[in-house]
Protein backbone atom coordinates (compact mmCIF):
# COMPACT_ATOMS: atom_id res chain seq x y z
CA UNK A 1 0.00 0.00 0.00
CA UNK A 2 1.23 3.50 -0.83
CA UNK A 3 1.05 4.90 2.74
CA UNK A 4 3.21 2.01 4.00
CA UNK A 5 5.83 2.62 1.31
CA UNK A 6 5.81 6.35 2.07
CA UNK A 7 6.40 5.79 5.78
CA UNK A 8 9.05 3.11 5.31
CA UNK A 9 11.07 5.11 2.81
CA UNK A 10 10.94 8.16 5.08
CA UNK A 11 12.08 6.04 8.04
CA UNK A 12 15.01 4.88 5.91
CA UNK A 13 16.03 8.49 5.26
CA UNK A 14 14.82 8.49 1.65
CA UNK A 15 12.87 11.48 0.36
CA UNK A 16 10.59 12.09 -2.59
CA UNK A 17 7.72 9.75 -1.76
CA UNK A 18 6.22 11.54 1.25
CA UNK A 19 3.27 12.77 -0.87
CA UNK A 20 1.92 9.20 -1.11
CA UNK A 21 1.17 8.81 2.60
CA UNK A 22 -2.45 9.82 2.18
CA UNK A 23 -3.20 8.12 -1.13
CA UNK A 24 -5.26 4.91 -0.94
CA UNK A 25 -4.35 1.91 -3.06
CA UNK A 26 -1.50 -0.37 -4.06
CA UNK A 27 1.73 0.78 -5.62
CA UNK A 28 0.96 -1.20 -8.78
CA UNK A 29 -2.40 0.50 -9.10
CA UNK A 30 -0.68 3.83 -8.48
CA UNK A 31 1.52 3.21 -11.52
CA UNK A 32 -1.46 2.38 -13.74
CA UNK A 33 -3.30 5.53 -12.64
CA UNK A 34 -0.19 7.68 -12.18
CA UNK A 35 -1.48 8.48 -8.71
CA UNK A 36 -0.42 11.76 -7.21
CA UNK A 37 -1.00 14.48 -4.70
CA UNK A 38 0.63 17.43 -2.95
CA UNK A 39 2.48 18.55 -6.05
CA UNK A 40 3.92 15.21 -7.11
CA UNK A 41 2.96 11.89 -8.69
CA UNK A 42 4.34 8.47 -9.55
CA UNK A 43 5.99 9.74 -12.72
CA UNK A 44 8.29 12.01 -10.71
CA UNK A 45 10.28 9.21 -9.07
CA UNK A 46 9.54 6.15 -11.18
CA UNK A 47 12.38 4.42 -13.03
CA UNK A 48 10.55 1.39 -14.38
CA UNK A 49 8.36 -1.59 -13.57
CA UNK A 50 8.07 -5.32 -14.12
CA UNK A 51 4.72 -6.59 -15.35
CA UNK A 52 2.99 -9.89 -16.00
CA UNK A 53 0.61 -10.29 -18.91
CA UNK A 54 -2.45 -12.16 -17.64
CA UNK A 55 -3.42 -13.09 -21.19
CA UNK A 56 -0.12 -14.78 -22.11
CA UNK A 57 1.64 -15.34 -18.79
CA UNK A 58 4.71 -13.47 -20.05
CA UNK A 59 6.81 -11.28 -17.76
CA UNK A 60 8.67 -8.23 -18.98
CA UNK A 61 10.23 -4.99 -17.86
CA UNK A 62 8.96 -1.56 -18.88
CA UNK A 63 10.75 1.78 -18.58
CA UNK A 64 9.14 5.04 -17.51
CA UNK A 65 8.91 6.07 -21.17
CA UNK A 66 7.12 2.81 -22.03
CA UNK A 67 4.34 3.54 -19.53
CA UNK A 68 3.05 6.72 -21.18
CA UNK A 69 2.12 8.30 -17.86
CA UNK A 70 -0.24 11.28 -17.96
CA UNK A 71 -2.64 12.86 -15.49
CA UNK A 72 -4.12 9.88 -13.63
CA UNK A 73 -3.47 7.68 -16.64
CA UNK A 74 -1.00 5.37 -18.36
CA UNK A 75 -0.82 3.34 -21.54
CA UNK A 76 -0.57 0.01 -19.71
CA UNK A 77 -2.60 -2.60 -21.54
CA UNK A 78 -5.61 -3.98 -19.71
CA UNK A 79 -4.05 -7.45 -19.35
CA UNK A 80 -0.85 -6.13 -17.76
CA UNK A 81 -0.41 -6.22 -13.98
CA UNK A 82 2.47 -4.42 -12.28
CA UNK A 83 4.38 -6.80 -9.98
CA UNK A 84 7.57 -4.82 -9.21
CA UNK A 85 8.34 -1.10 -9.11
CA UNK A 86 11.71 0.66 -9.13
CA UNK A 87 11.81 4.17 -7.67
CA UNK A 88 14.58 6.76 -7.70
CA UNK A 89 14.50 8.53 -4.33
CA UNK A 90 16.99 10.91 -2.73
CA UNK A 91 19.01 10.41 0.42
CA UNK A 92 17.83 12.88 3.02
CA UNK A 93 17.09 13.52 6.66
CA UNK A 94 14.73 11.05 8.31
CA UNK A 95 13.33 13.59 10.77
CA UNK A 96 12.56 16.07 7.98
CA UNK A 97 10.86 13.42 5.85
CA UNK A 98 8.76 12.17 8.75
CA UNK A 99 7.81 15.74 9.67
CA UNK A 100 6.59 16.29 6.10
CA UNK A 101 4.52 13.11 6.33
CA UNK A 102 2.99 14.32 9.59
CA UNK A 103 2.10 17.64 7.98
CA UNK A 104 0.46 15.94 4.99
CA UNK A 105 -1.56 13.69 7.31
CA UNK A 106 -2.62 16.72 9.40
CA UNK A 107 -3.69 18.65 6.29
CA UNK A 108 -5.69 15.73 4.94
CA UNK A 109 -7.48 15.16 8.23
CA UNK A 110 -8.44 18.83 8.39
CA UNK A 111 -9.50 19.19 4.76
CA UNK A 112 -10.64 15.79 3.52
CA UNK A 113 -13.03 13.16 4.89
CA UNK A 114 -11.94 9.82 6.26
CA UNK A 115 -14.06 6.69 6.21
CA UNK A 116 -14.99 4.73 3.11
CA UNK A 117 -14.19 6.68 -0.05
CA UNK A 118 -11.95 6.30 -3.09
CA UNK A 119 -10.34 9.72 -2.94
CA UNK A 120 -11.06 12.59 -5.30
CA UNK A 121 -13.95 11.79 -7.62
CA UNK A 122 -13.65 14.35 -10.43
CA UNK A 123 -10.65 15.89 -12.17
CA UNK A 124 -10.23 19.57 -11.38
CA UNK A 125 -11.15 21.61 -14.50
CA UNK A 126 -8.26 24.04 -14.08
CA UNK A 127 -8.06 26.79 -13.06
CA UNK A 128 -11.24 25.91 -11.13
CA UNK A 129 -11.76 23.02 -8.71
CA UNK A 130 -14.29 20.21 -8.97
CA UNK A 131 -15.17 20.47 -5.28
CA UNK A 132 -16.06 24.14 -5.58
CA UNK A 133 -18.24 23.48 -8.62
CA UNK A 134 -20.07 20.62 -6.91
CA UNK A 135 -20.66 22.88 -3.92
CA UNK A 136 -21.85 25.75 -6.13
CA UNK A 137 -24.26 23.40 -7.88
CA UNK A 138 -25.86 22.56 -4.53
CA UNK A 139 -24.75 18.92 -4.53
CA UNK A 140 -22.64 19.00 -1.36
CA UNK A 141 -24.28 16.59 1.09
CA UNK A 142 -26.44 15.05 -1.65
CA UNK A 143 -27.32 11.44 -0.79
CA UNK A 144 -28.41 8.54 -2.97
CA UNK A 145 -29.18 5.47 -0.88
CA UNK A 146 -25.83 4.32 0.62
CA UNK A 147 -23.67 7.01 -1.03
CA UNK A 148 -23.33 10.66 -0.07
CA UNK A 149 -21.33 13.63 -1.33
CA UNK A 150 -19.09 14.56 1.59
CA UNK A 151 -20.10 17.61 3.58
CA UNK A 152 -16.42 18.18 4.39
CA UNK A 153 -15.11 18.18 0.81
CA UNK A 154 -17.54 18.08 -2.10
CA UNK A 155 -15.19 16.17 -4.42
CA UNK A 156 -15.41 13.05 -2.24
CA UNK A 157 -18.21 10.49 -2.04
CA UNK A 158 -18.63 8.64 1.24
CA UNK A 159 -20.19 5.18 1.36
CA UNK A 160 -22.01 3.56 4.26
CA UNK A 161 -20.78 0.24 5.63
CA UNK A 162 -22.02 -2.43 3.25
CA UNK A 163 -22.78 0.24 0.66
CA UNK A 164 -23.10 -0.30 -3.08
CA UNK A 165 -20.74 0.65 -5.91
CA UNK A 166 -23.86 1.11 -8.02
CA UNK A 167 -25.02 3.82 -5.63
CA UNK A 168 -21.68 5.61 -6.03
CA UNK A 169 -21.84 5.40 -9.82
CA UNK A 170 -25.40 6.71 -9.91
CA UNK A 171 -24.56 9.52 -7.51
CA UNK A 172 -21.55 10.50 -9.64
CA UNK A 173 -23.82 10.72 -12.68
CA UNK A 174 -26.37 12.77 -10.75
CA UNK A 175 -23.75 15.19 -9.44
CA UNK A 176 -22.14 15.52 -12.86
CA UNK A 177 -25.49 16.33 -14.48
CA UNK A 178 -26.33 18.85 -11.76
CA UNK A 179 -22.98 20.61 -12.12
CA UNK A 180 -23.39 20.81 -15.89
CA UNK A 181 -26.92 22.18 -15.56
CA UNK A 182 -25.95 24.83 -12.99
CA UNK A 183 -22.49 25.85 -14.23
CA UNK A 184 -22.13 24.57 -17.79
CA UNK A 185 -18.97 22.65 -16.83
CA UNK A 186 -18.66 19.01 -17.93
CA UNK A 187 -16.80 17.16 -15.17
CA UNK A 188 -14.74 14.04 -15.85
CA UNK A 189 -14.02 11.39 -13.24
CA UNK A 190 -10.60 10.30 -12.03
CA UNK A 191 -12.17 6.89 -11.45
CA UNK A 192 -11.99 3.85 -13.73
CA UNK A 193 -15.09 1.62 -13.82
CA UNK A 194 -14.88 -2.17 -14.00
CA UNK A 195 -18.02 -4.26 -14.43
CA UNK A 196 -20.33 -1.35 -15.29
CA UNK A 197 -22.21 -0.78 -18.51
CA UNK A 198 -20.94 1.70 -21.07
CA UNK A 199 -23.98 3.88 -20.37
CA UNK A 200 -23.36 4.01 -16.60
CA UNK A 201 -19.67 4.72 -17.13
CA UNK A 202 -20.29 7.55 -19.58
CA UNK A 203 -22.99 9.07 -17.37
CA UNK A 204 -20.49 9.26 -14.51
CA UNK A 205 -17.80 10.73 -16.76
CA UNK A 206 -15.51 7.79 -15.99
CA UNK A 207 -13.30 5.48 -18.02
CA UNK A 208 -14.38 1.88 -18.49
CA UNK A 209 -11.99 -1.01 -17.94
CA UNK A 210 -12.79 -4.32 -19.60
CA UNK A 211 -12.51 -7.50 -17.55
CA UNK A 212 -9.89 -10.06 -18.58
CA UNK A 213 -11.57 -13.18 -19.93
Amino acid sequence: MLPVVARRTAAAGLTGFEWAVGVPGSIGGAVRMNAGGHGSDMAQGLVGVRVVDLASGDHREMSLADLGLGFRSSTLGRSLVVTDVELALSAGDRATAEAEISEIVRWRRENQPGGSNAGSVFVNPLPDSAGRLVDEAGAKGLRLRSAEVSTKHANFIQVDDGGSANDVAELMALVRAQVHERTGVDLHAETHFLGFSTEATEAAGARRVEAIS
